[in-house]
Order: structure tokens, then sequence, then C-alpha cells
């Protein structure tokens, strides 16, 4: 019995792209299925060099009063794999045996992607797959940490009016997304015979929208306060000192419903608002204002932005400004005076107007998968061919994942989580505790909720400094802590590792556990994950171990597995998200070619 592809003989082969377009529709939005069907007569095709090929667009509402607009993107990280939550790929034919399945294949992608990163990779996806890269046009200046969602002059998915115009369905672009697939066939270097598995059928489920929808990090209110519009002024003085520049507070007890009157505000020039064009909000959005405490500025009335302008003869420097539809005004008894340089301005639209936001979508088209087409010498099929018929055999190995689920509550603070797993070749365990918690479009999209604690989960705390607090965005798709204390693997009637890997520093937001990190280490190369950083460990937790080292394997049947989490040691911190626990288990599949047909061993 031989490999596939193993000989000692040089053969001379030419290569050339096929397309094979989708088969159930012109047009996808999220929940809806692509179904692509791969013929048996491509024969041969190199599947790492192949990819799948689709246009993606972001669509808005009409604007009204409900509904603000705001600039969207896709996940900053993902791009257009966000879109991808399910994949599975089976042979052809009547038979149709399922080779591969990848349930939550954006959140292992997502893993990969958070780890196996550098600049190098992000602007290549950025330039690829639909992903966004840091804009040095659109860059903080307040010492902030840098983002992959900050770029405004320059966005892929939108280009705002250059006009007083509402931001609209028009000024979203098409993005064309040429995504590898990470799954163990089409992450094979091997070639893939697709003659003996009678063709192949990929079918995806896409994302629902929510979950992959990403305001810029410059107009959600919980991430980097230093990073926004700052307030600059009320009438665009360059002299801090004239009292007509602040929001005034109200120096003799008068009507708390009166208010200070307010039509504008200006801008600082820090954090790359110089000009028209760099401002993150549009035409027709909500905007609030909110000080460096992380406490709103009460209005009396909606701020909806009216026009920016770069307004000329400001002595000293060139402020932008914003103005309102309406006067609105500032309760005089519930605040004191707003100074310049002591808030910022935030996009309200999202956030404030819950339920809107569901009616956001996205739309996929032009969908097919571009194969590497590999064109034999004359007579080697045959002859391939003729040798399986009398009675040979040919295997076709490939490393794979299989995701095991499991619910956690989050009073469950001591959780023994089974895996039922059946692997002879297992490799590694990657365990990542998603935010299982149902959140609505707006509260999932903004990261935020007017309601007090009913936010997503903090990935940063605001220990030290306010510029640090930050709700995540990604719900579901990434790891959380969640004050988790420690964890150890059950297998092979004993624990592993032998002691408890303490993950309370990491946890705490505030330091490193470095016993975790070197566990995931381990596990990520033996998934075929190379680490070139670890920069979001905490934004992306996740749980690893590896089964073997360098080339080695562990079998996985008959044993009993757990994973047995601990989150009891962080006072007076506790669990505060119900989690969905995503277990990849990395192992080798097996595709055994015989004459009379193929079966899969795992």
């Amino acid at each position: 019995m031989s490999s596939f592809w193993q000989t000692q003989d040089k053969i001379p082969i030419s290569q050339k792209s096929v397309s094979v377009p989708s088969q159930n529709g012109l047009e996808y939005s999220g929940g809806q299925r692509i179904v692509i069907d791969i013929p048996s007569s491509v024969q041969y095709i190199q599947p790492r060099e192949s990819y799948l090929k689709f246009d993606v667009k972001i669509k808005l509402p009409t604007a009204s009063a409900t509904f603000h607009p705001t600039p969207l993107q896709l996940d900053e990280i993902l791009g257009g794999q966000s879109l991808l939550k399910d994949v599975r790929i089976y042979s052809g034919g009547a038979g149709k045996i399922l080779l591969e399945e990848y349930q939550d294949y954006n959140v292992l992608t997502n893993v990969k992607y958070s780890y196996e990163t550098n600049d190098v990779l992000r602007a290549k996806r950025a330039l690829t797959e639909g992903s966004t890269y840091h804009s040095v046009k659109s860059r903080a200046t307040l010492g902030t940490t840098e983002s992959h969602k900050n770029s405004v002059v320059d966005n892929p998915y939108f280009k705002l009016p250059a006009t007083d115009d509402i931001l609209s369905d028009a000024n979203f672009r098409v993005v064309k997304c040429l995504l590898p697939l990470h799954t163990g066939l089409f992450s094979s270097a091997k070639v893939l015979p697709v003659l003996l598995t009678e063709g192949l059928v990929i079918d995806i489920i896409l994302e629902d929208t929510s979950r992959v929808m990403r305001m810029l990090d410059t107009a959600r209110k919980d991430t980097r306060f230093k990073s926004k519009p700052i307030f600059h002024s009320v009438n665009g003085s360059v002299d801090p000192a004239t009292p007509a520049t602040s929001i005034p507070a109200q120096a003799t007890p008068g009507d708390p419903t009166t208010g200070i009157p307010i039509t504008e505000f200006f801008f600082t020039n820090d954090n790359s608002i110089t000009a028209r064009n760099k401002v993150p909000f549009c035409i027709g959005e909500s905007v609030a204002l909110c000080d460096f405490a992380g406490v709103d500025i009460p209005i009396t009335g909606t701020l909806i932005v009216a026009t920016i302008e770069e307004p000329a003869g400001l002595p000293g420097n060139q402020l932008v400004k914003i103005t309102f539809d309406q006067t609105v005004a500032v309760p005089p008894l519930s605040i004191g005076e707003v100074l310049p340089g002591t808030a910022f301005v935030f996009s309200n639209s999202v956030s404030g107007y819950a339920g809107v936001y569901n009616t956001a979508s996205y739309v996929v088209s032009n969908v097919e998968m571009i194969l590497q087409q590999l064109e034999m010498p004359q007579g080697y099929t045959s002859k391939m061919m003729s040798m399986m018929k009398e009675g040979g055999s040919m295997n076709y190995d490939f490393q794979s994942s299989t995701n095991f689920k499991y619910s956690q509550l989050k009073d469950d603070v001591v959780a023994n989580i089974r895996l039922p797993l059946n692997m002879s070749r297992a490799k590694a365990i990657l365990s990542v505790p998603t935010d299982a918690t149902t959140y609505g479009a707006d509260v999932r999209i903004s990261g935020h909720s007017p309601t007090p604690g009913k936010g997503t989960y903090q990935t940063f705390s605001m220990v030290g400094s306010a510029d640090r607090f930050e709700s995540s965005d990604k719900s579901g798709l990434v790891g959380i802590t969640d004050f988790i204390t420690d964890y150890q693997y059950f297998y092979d009637g004993k624990l592993n590792p032998s002691r408890k890997v303490d993950c309370q520093k990491t946890a705490s937001q505030v330091s490193i556990s470095q016993i975790p990190l070197i566990e995931l280490e381990k596990a990520l190369v033996m998934s075929n994950i190379t680490p070139f950083s670890f920069k979001e460990f905490q934004s992306n937790f996740v749980i690893g171990r590896a089964l073997s080292l360098h080339n080695g394997i562990y079998d996985t049947r008959g044993k009993d597995f757990n994973l047995q989490v601990e989150y009891t040691g962080q006072t007076p911190a506790v669990a505060v998200k119900n989690k969905l626990w995503c277990n990849f288990i990395s192992h080798i599949r097996r595709i055994v070619f015989k004459g009379n047909g193929i079966s899969l061993e795992v």
C-alpha cells in the first residue's frame, strides 16, 4: 500500500487555474448555504494553492428617524474569512462521504490569524482577504494602541461622501476576497486525485450579519478612549483660557430643563483629525459626548450630524467642525464645565437605537472555487487506474480538526468538560471559551449597551488608565478569560500537565501568565499553526494541549478525555459570561482509495 504522490520517479506536469462556480444561487447573505460541486473531470489539483473567490458588499437600510448610518466594515483580522461559519467537504458521486467537517470554522481561523500573524501577513491578508490594516492617515496620536480598524480615508468597504450627503448603500464598495480554505484537505501540500473521490462537494454555511460587522475603533465608545475625536470647543477659539471655548457650568442654579444651547462642536487636531475626510463620522450619524472616565455627558436632544467642514479664518490652526441638525442643550444642573481636551465624541447610531441594525446585512456574490489543476503526462492516469483495478490501494493522509462543543453557565465555577474523542492519530487540542451571551445586533456590533452591565465582554479593564477600557465586538468568535483560575486536561488515567496551569495573572488583565502561553505554543505548532505573535493572548484567549511532539501522534481511542476548568480564585471577581467552549482536536485523517471505491479512516 502506497501513499499517493510519493514516488522516486520524476514526471513532467503542467498547471492551470480552473474556475468552478457555486451551483445553488447567485447571491447569498447571512445564514444561507453555498454549495460548490467540483467535478471529477478536474482529475488532479494542488489543494494548498487553490482558493475561494467571491465579492462581498455591506448593505445599510435607508436613513430615517430611527436609523442613523455609521461606517461599517467586516472583521479587521478575518475579513472575508469571518463569513464562513461552517465548512463541510464531501466526496462526490452517489456515495458522498463526509471527508471533513469544520463547525465554527471562523473561530478556528480566528485563532490561526490571531497567533500566526505579523505585519507582512496582515498586509497580504488586507490585499487579498478583505481584512483591514492600520492606516497612518487615521492613526491615534495620544499614545494609544495601534488599531487595524481605524482607516477612514482608504477603507476598502466604504467611501464617505465628500459632500453633505447622507451615507447610504451607494457609498459601500464591492470588496473582492480571495480566501485560502484552512481545512485539512485544502491545506495539504500533496496532490489530491479528485478523480478518485468522484469529485468534491464544498458546503458552506454563512455567518450571521451581526457577528461579522464592525464599527470603526475611532467611532466606538468602549474602546481606546483617547483615540477618538477630542472635543476642542463650541466656537473654534484656539485660546483654551477663553471661557467661551468650553461647555460652561451653570454659575447660578436655574431651571434644569432650560440648559445651555449648543449647535456645533470643534475637534482638536489630535488623532489625525486634521481634515474633513479624516472624521470617522458621516452625515446623518447620531453622536454623543463622553469624558475620559467613561461617563456620558448628558444632552437634552439628539446630536445628528448635519455638516462636517473645515471653516476658514481660524487663527493659528485649522480645526474641523461638525454642525448638528438642531439646537440641543446641556442640562445646567447635571455637569460641571467641559473644558477643551477633556472629552471625546463617539457614534451613538448603533447602540443608541436598539434593534434597528438588525436589518443591516451583507451580500456575497460571484462565488467560485479557483482550483490549481495539474495535468499529468499521457498514460499516467490509465496506469494508475489499472493498478487500482488489480487490487491495489492508495492512502491519502491529511491533518484536519474536529470541534467538540460544550456549554458552560457562568455560575458553574468548576467545569468538567468531557471530550468524546475517538481518533487514532491525534496531535493537539485547542480549547476556545467563546462568549455565549445572546446579544442584539446593536450591542454585538458596538460592544456597548446603554443599560449598565448589559454590554459585551470587557477585553481590558479600566485599571490604571481609562484608555485601557475596551469591550469586545467579536462576541462568539474569540476566546475570553472571564476570570479563569486554572485548568488541566485529564486523559490516559492522569492529569496533564501534572500541575494545574495557573491563569490568574492573564485573567486579571493587568499581567501575564507564562505557563499557559508555553502550553499554547506547543499545541498551536502541533495544530499546524505557526505562532509568530502572542499579542492577542488576552483578546483571543485559548487553552492548548499538545498530545504529542514533533511528528508524533496519540491514539485517543478507548480513553476518557476531560478538560477541568476552575473559576474560583479571582476575589472578588467571578465569571460574568456564559460560555460556549469550542474544543478543536487536530488529528490525521486518511482517505483509502481502492478499486471498488473509497473509505475514510480517522
